[in-house]
């Protein structure tokens, strides 16, 4: 930025903003000034203002000093063309003029709008060995790619507050060049360092300012990865037309985790999200599927974490919300190059309980006040894709991901929403059906369903069909659903089968 004016203006905007670096002392870094201007502004006011704001700063240094006041002028001329500053109206035909330039109190400045910029870039921590590293927070403006550039400084000081970013260049002597890429692993010889990430922004073939954010702690031991690895080592390549390869996954919402008398096994700095979400990138990373179902996902992991990196890597993302005032919800991942996104929705299934397409279900327990009351306690909710094959044109497949309630004592509560979610995804394939009669469409049912084998959603998903006798309908005493058989047109199965545990 030192010696250029960075103007941004957005198309349709009627402001712009101009931003420099002024150094009014010898052997200064400067002071940046930023002013945002209307466009329709004369040019005469808008110079004005400009020289007033630095005038003021200039004054104030010199005051303390008890200097004499110091006068500002700022100039504008171009070398390609004819220009003469009383033909220009306004600051708009001012900062568009070709090859326009500034001189400031004897400094030159280029022009440049709407140059690729950096905005704000932070380092994701805790950083720990053997795991993902990246861009955390990264905004970027008039950017269609980036270049990243990791470096390792051993001497550190702990208590590093540096949180904002650096336009200035560091000492190169003092680091040693890592690796590049949006995601970077750091190895054991890292352990101790001070990383630093180097962005570089870039639109087609013009590229910003570098700029450079330094982590505020150092390289830490991971975890022991030994049993992550041997299950991802047949997972080392994507899957290849026909097949498609699937991960569910209950990533623990943050808001859960911090209660910690439910997970008294666990370590408390091991249930702090900021040290599960690395491990959690590497396990989606490293599973290479083509479609990724979460449950409990945070918003904020889902923005700051999850959807960066996994955009990245060729993936596209859908988060939806659920019910209640928790931020978290459910996400779809899918990758790009295998499918083409048709259509996605989200439904939160207390919310509609009485809508007609569920008539069969409210009929049956619209008279037991107990039962209403329980249905809408649930934040229940299915997020639906629905895909078409780009191997395949002729194939399209809906995903439904849910999780459903969690209570011990409510069976017939979990029946009831896989009943509202299945109806769902039916509806969803009849629509796909209307529009492509000759299409194959298969229907993917993900989640954490709070069932065990034995259970009537088990049951009801695989046989398609649970009787109104069925134990799980009186699973809790004055919520009995009554007269009520279900059954669908699916053939569904378990893809893992039943496992004899699914966590440890």
């Amino acid at each position: 930025m030192q010696n250029k004016v960075i103007i941004k203006h957005e198309e349709n905007d009627s402001r712009f903003t101009f931003s420099f670096i002024y150094s009014f002392k010898n052997n200064s870094p400067g002071r940046q000034f930023n002013l945002c201007r209307e466009l329709e502004e004369s040019s005469v006011q808008f110079v004005q203002r400009l020289q007033t704001n630095v005038s003021k700063v200039i004054t104030k240094h010199h005051k303390k000093k008890k200097d004499e006041d110091q006068k500002v002028c700022a100039r504008f001329y171009s070398d390609k063309d004819r220009f003469v500053f009383e033909d220009i109206e306004t600051a708009k035909d001012l900062i568009y003029f070709p090859g326009i330039k500034m001189n400031l109190n004897g400094t030159d400045y280029d022009l440049v709008i709407n140059p690729p910029l950096v905005e704000e870039v932070k380092i994701a921590e805790p950083i720990l060995s053997t795991t993902f590293v990246y861009p955390f927070k990264l905004k970027t403006k008039f950017s269609d790619c980036q270049k990243f550039e990791w470096f390792v400084k051993k001497e550190h000081k702990e208590k590093s507050e540096r949180k904002k970013i650096r336009l200035d260049s560091p000492d190169e002597s003092d680091w040693k060049k890592l690796g590049e890429g949006f995601l970077f692993i750091p190895k054991t010889e890292c352990l101790g360092g001070q990383l630093r990430l180097d962005v570089t922004p870039m639109y087609k073939d013009i590229s910003g300012d570098k700029v450079t954010a330094l982590s505020t702690s150092v390289v830490e031991a991971g975890p022991d990865a030994r049993a992550t690895i041997s299950r991802q080592f047949r997972t080392r390549e994507f899957r290849k037309h026909p097949y498609i390869r699937v991960m569910s996954y209950n990533i623990l919402a943050d808001c859960y985790a911090k209660k910690y008398d439910i997970f008294p096994q666990c370590p408390p700095f091991a249930l702090e999200i900021e040290y599960r979400v690395h491990l959690i990138v590497n396990e989606l990373v490293n599973f290479k599927a083509d479609v990724i179902c979460l449950q409990e996902n945070d918003r904020k992991v889902y923005d700051y974490d999850l959807y960066p990196v996994l955009s990245h890597l060729g993936y596209e993302g859908e988060f939806i919300k659920k019910g209640g005032e928790v931020d978290e919800g459910l996400s779809v991942f899918y990758r790009k190059d295998r499918l083409e996104k048709l259509e996605s929705k989200g439904v939160v299934l207390c919310e509609s309980l009485q809508e007609p397409r569920f008539g069969h279900i409210w009929e049956k327990i619209r008279t037991n006040e107990a039962l209403v009351e329980r249905m809408m306690l649930p934040t229940s909710a299915i997020n639906i894709v629905s895909f078409q094959s780009k191997d395949n044109s002729g194939k399209f497949l809906v995903v439904g991901n849910t999780h459903l309630y969690h209570k011990p004592d409510a069976n017939h509560v979990r029946l009831l929403q896989a009943e509202m979610c299945l109806t769902e995804l039916q509806l969803q394939k009849k629509e796909i059906l209307k529009k492509h009669p000759d299409a194959e469409v298969g229907i993917l049912f993900c989640g954490d369903f709070n069932s065990r084998p034995a259970s009537g959603v088990f049951k009801y998903c695989i046989e398609g069909k649970i009787e109104a006798d069925y134990p799980d309908w009186s699973s809790s005493p004055g919520e009995e659903v009554k007269e009520l058989t279900l059954q669908h047109r699916f053939s569904l199965g378990s893809a893992c089968g039943t496992p004899k545990y699914t966590n440890y």
